[in-house]
């Protein structure tokens, strides 16, 4: 036979092949499509939950104004929140431990099964700067208002910290002793990325301790309001199971310097934006789709609105070779889960608009993925400055950690607790793109999560290290909720 029919034959062959794979494909994207769920039915007045006093307690914490400010090293404020809490929380301070470590608490309630490994639960303590001027209420004010709580860290963290000690002063109250030990975490400086976490998991680390589970900031229970039902309904649960690296580099480049008004060319900002416009233009990190992506977008793809979205998250079996540059060209969130990113952020020059300088540079921000971490990622950039006669310096950084056991008992019954608390809808694992505190946990618990369960709406979750940040009365209830039966009810399968 001729070959050029043979070679005529396998192209149709595969042709065909390929037509009845995207064909499967469109009907699974047809078929999967799920509605969201209806949340299950809450109110906590019913339930004789005493939401004047929760709110009122998450109001004061509010009102103590913990900011972190780089360079300052003044925990007054920290220690004054430390006061407050124990005024508030006269079961916990009579019951638990508490460890103080340099700001950073601690507390211990320890349990009746010693040979069961504990759980910490997580949230910090600090919080960013707010410009109260701009604010409908005063940021540090607590004020409860409209069914919410308003001010600075309602969102990021102070309204999970409240929802934790609420329902654990609640429990003692009740006369409850845990099956595990409980740990309650919370540094004062994570908003600065400071030392209070790695100095807690260094106390642990030294004691022993190895957590079944680790719950921290990072996904939350999206929601929306409902005017009909007259409240929020939650949407999904996002579940965060690994967090990216991270780390500020430094590029500088050189020259003689000299006047403006004799200019040379391949100046230091000259080497410099070529640098910026190869990494921004022709990005040179892998684009790929790795596990943790591919079980967030298979998780995902059922409940995306959009068939073109369902037939490619929904199908990465036949289309993996093309989605993660499809992504990337998407870019946002879609094109920084595929792959390690590097923007661009400072720069210095001279203190002349008419002087050329020696040396200029620019700093960037980069985020690490685990196909391509820091070391790999480093050198690669590295190889470019070679060529560029650019020099760089990694001003701070850490690597990606590890993914969580998504296997384990401890996983599995946060969704359960979940699904109980707020009723049967989506529970999406995620990859987070911003950083936590609990990153620095990995190295003692094999199943650290990013999850609050915290009812937010986009306007909501938005508010964090913006202006108007609040949290709902509701919200604040269900997470007490949560946290109750999860603590109450944590290893009683076992």
């Amino acid at each position: 036979m001729n070959p050029l029919l043979i070679v005529l034959y396998v192209l149709l062959g595969l042709l065909a092949v390929y037509a009845v794979l995207f064909l499967i494909a469109v009907l699974r994207a047809v078929f999967m499509k799920k509605e969201f769920a209806d949340d299950k039915p809450f109110d906590p007045y019913k339930d004789g939950i005493d939401c004047d006093t929760h709110a009122e307690h998450l109001s004061k914490i509010i009102q103590v104004p913990t900011v972190s400010i780089r360079g300052r090293n003044d925990n007054t404020e920290i220690y004054k929140f430390h006061d407050l809490l124990e005024k508030q929380y006269p079961n916990i301070h009579r019951v638990c431990e508490r460890v103080d470590i340099d700001g950073a608490l601690l507390f211990i309630w320890r349990g009746k099964d010693k040979n069961h490994n504990p759980i910490c639960l997580m949230s910090h303590q600090d919080v960013v700067p707010a410009d109260s001027e701009k604010w409908k209420y005063d940021a540090f004010s607590g004020k409860i208002a409209e069914g919410k709580i308003w001010g600075r860290g309602t969102v990021d963290t102070k309204g999970a910290l409240c929802a934790i000690l609420e329902s654990i002063e609640e429990l003692i109250k009740e006369g409850f002793t845990p099956v595990c030990d409980v740990y309650v975490g919370s540094s004062n400086n994570e908003e600065i990325t400071g030392d209070g976490a790695v100095k807690t998991v260094e106390y642990l680390y030294e004691k022993g301790i190895h957590f079944d589970l680790v719950m921290d900031e990072g996904g939350s229970v999206m929601s929306y309001e409902d005017s009909v039902k007259g409240r929020m309904v939650a949407h999904n649960a996002m579940i965060g199971i690994l967090e990216k690296g991270r780390a500020n580099i430094k590029f500088t480049a050189r020259s003689r310097g000299g006047h403006a008004s004799v200019p040379f060319n391949n100046n230091p900002f000259a080497k410099l934006s070529k640098l910026m416009y190869i990494i921004e233009h022709r990005n040179p990190f892998k684009k790929r789709i790795t596990h943790p992506a591919r079980v967030q977008y298979h998780a995902m793809a059922p409940y995306m609105h959009h068939f073109r979205h369902r037939l490619l998250y929904g199908n990465l079996w036949l289309f993996a070779p093309i989605a993660p540059y499809i992504m990337h060209r998407i870019g946002g969130p879609a094109g920084a889960v595929v792959k390690t990113t590097c923007i661009f952020t400072m720069a210095e020059g001279s203190k002349g608009a008419n002087v050329i300088p020696e040396k200029a540079s620019v700093t960037a921000n980069c985020r690490f993925m685990v196909h391509e971490p820091l070391p790999q990622s480093y050198k690669k950039l590295g190889k470019l400055c070679h060529k560029l006669g650019i020099s760089m310096e990694m001003l701070a950084g850490f690597d990606v950690p590890p993914v969580a056991d998504m296997n384990c008992y401890a996983y599995k019954y946060v969704n359960k607790r979940i699904k109980e608390t707020f009723g049967d809808i989506p529970r999406i694992p995620y990859i987070m793109l911003a950083g936590t505190d609990s990153r620095h946990y990995t190295k003692i618990c094999d199943c650290v999560l990013r999850f609050v369960p915290l009812m937010m709406t986009g306007a909501q979750l938005n508010s964090a290290h913006a202006i108007n940040e609040n949290l709902s009365v509701e919200s604040l209830e269900r997470g007490i909720v949560f946290y109750h039966d999860f603590i109450k009810n944590y290893g009683s399968e076992l």
